[in-house]
C-alpha cells in the first residue's frame, strides 16, 4: 500500500541547507541549448519503447497501442513546451521523465518487469562467484576499489541511456567484465575514492543509506557486494528504491524480492536481513531521478541515524543532487552514459563520477 503524500512525505533530514536545495542541475527553462537537446533526446527514448512494448509485455495484447498512445502524449507535451516552456514547472529532465512514467503507469503495471526479471535471474547466477572473487582480495584498498568499480560498471546497464540500450540490443552477452572495460580507467573524471578509503580505513560507518538504481547486473553484482562488505565491517545498511516503476529501475517490491533471493547465495545478507542490520525501504519516487524534499517519513527516520548517504546512477546522482550538500558523509557515483551530459560537465562519454564529500557537521 502506497503512503499518503500529504501526511507521510517530508524533507531529507540530513540535507545541509534544505531551504536552498534544488534537486536539478540544469534548468531547461533558462538553458535553451539544454532544452532543445533534452526535448529531442527524451522524445526518442519514449518512441523507442513503442518498438519494445510487445516483447516486454507479452501478456498485454494492446501493449504496442498503449505505448504509442503514451508516445503521442509525450510528443504533444514537447510541442507545447516548444511554444511555451512555462507550461511545465519546473522544466527539467526530472519532471519530463516523471511525466512519461506517469503516462506509462496508466496502461502498464510495470512496463519493464519482464526485462528486469530476466536480467536479475542471470545476474543471480553470477552473484556467488562475484562475492567469492571479492572475498579473496586481502588488501583493503584493492578490495574496495574492485567493489566500487563493480558498482560503476554495473551502472552502465541502464535501458534509459540510448548508447547503452544500443549495445544491449546488439550484444546480449555484454556483461559486467565488458562494462568494466567500457568505463573510464582511473583517475576518473571525479575521483575521490582515495579520500573515501582513507576515511573508511580509520573508522567504520554506523549506518549507510544507499539509493539504488537499475535492476539486474547493476543491483545484484554492483550494489549488493558493496553493501555486503559494509555489513561485514559492522555497518547497518539501508537500501532504498523507488515506490513506483520507472524504466528498468529497482522498485521497492523488487528490492525485497532481490534481497531475499541474494540471501540464498550469501550468508552475510541472510544473517543481516534476519538481524535487521540490512533494511529495505521505499523512497517515494515515481521516476528515475530523486527529489530529496519529497521522501517518506519512514526513510527520513532511518536517514536521521545515518552517517553515510550513497546516491547511485545518473538520475539520482547527476541529473539531480550532484551539487547537493549533506550534514553527513556522502558518495555520488555514476557512469556518464549520455555524451551530451558528459560534455556539459567537461567529461567524455563513459567517464566516471565518484564524488565523496565529508559531512558538513564533521567539518
Amino acid at each position: 500500500m502506497k503512503m499518503d503524500f500529504k501526511n507521510n512525505y517530508t524533507i531529507c533530514p540530513v540535507l545541509k541547507d534544505p531551504d536552498h536545495y534544488t534537486p536539478d542541475i540544469i534548468d531547461l527553462l533558462s538553458n535553451e541549448a539544454a532544452r532543445n537537446y533534452w526535448l529531442v533526446t527524451l522524445e526518442r527514448l519514449v518512441e523507442k519503447f513503442v518498438d519494445k512494448a510487445e516483447n516486454l509485455n507479452p501478456q498485454n495484447p494492446k501493449a504496442t497501442e498503449h505505448a504509442r498512445a503514451c508516445s503521442q502524449k509525450f510528443h504533444n507535451l514537447v510541442e507545447k513546451i516548444k511554444l511555451n516552456p512555462l507550461i511545465l514547472k519546473p522544466l527539467t529532465v526530472r519532471t519530463l521523465l516523471d511525466y512519461n512514467e506517469e503516462n506509462l503507469r496508466v496502461h502498464f503495471k510495470d512496463a519493464w518487469q519482464l526485462q528486469k526479471e530476466t536480467e536479475t535471474e542471470q545476474a543471480l547466477k553470477e552473484f556467488s562467484d562475484r562475492i567469492k572473487k571479492i572475498s579473496l582480495i586481502e588488501d583493503f584498498r584493492e578490495k574496495w576499489e574492485e567493489l566500487v568499480k563493480g558498482v560503476l560498471a554495473g551502472n552502465v546497464f541502464d535501458w534509459g541511456a540510448s548508447a547503452v540500450s544500443n549495445i544491449l540490443d546488439t550484444s546480449p552477452t555484454f556483461g559486467l567484465d565488458h562494462a568494466m572495460e567500457t568505463i573510464e580507467s582511473r583517475p576518473w573524471f571525479i575521483d575521490d575514492l582515495d579520500l573515501f578509503l582513507n576515511k573508511l580505513y580509520k573508522k567504520n560507518y554506523k549506518c549507510a543509506v544507499i539509493f539504488v538504481d537499475n535492476a539486474g547486473i547493476d543491483f545484484i553484482l554492483g550494489i549488493l557486494p558493496f553493501a555486503c562488505e559494509l555489513l561485514s565491517l559492522g555497518t547497518q545498511v539501508v537500501l532504498t528504491a523507488n515506490s513506483y516503476p520507472s524504466l528498468n529501475d529497482v522498485t521497492y517490491t523488487d528490492l525485497k524480492q532481490y534481497c531475499a533471493q541474494a540471501a540464498e547465495h550469501c550468508h552475510v545478507i541472510k544473517d543481516c536481513i534476519k538481524s535487521k542490520r540490512l533494511v529495505t525501504v521505499e523512497n517515494g519516487q515515481k521516476g528515475p531521478c530523486l527529489d530529496l524534499t519529497n521522501i517518506p517519513k519512514e526513510l527520513c527516520n532511518l536517514m536521521s541515524e545515518a552517517d553515510l548517504v550513497v546516491l547511485e546512477g545518473m538520475g539520482r546522482a547527476v541529473h539531480t543532487n550532484l551539487n547537493a550538500k549533506f550534514e553527513v558523509d556522502s558518495i555520488k557515483m555514476a557512469s556518464l552514459k549520455n555524451e551530451w551530459l558528459a560534455k556539459s560537465l567537461g567529461a567524455k562519454q563513459f567517464s566516471v563520477i565518484f564524488k565523496y564529500e565529508p559531512g558538513t557537521a564533521s567539518l
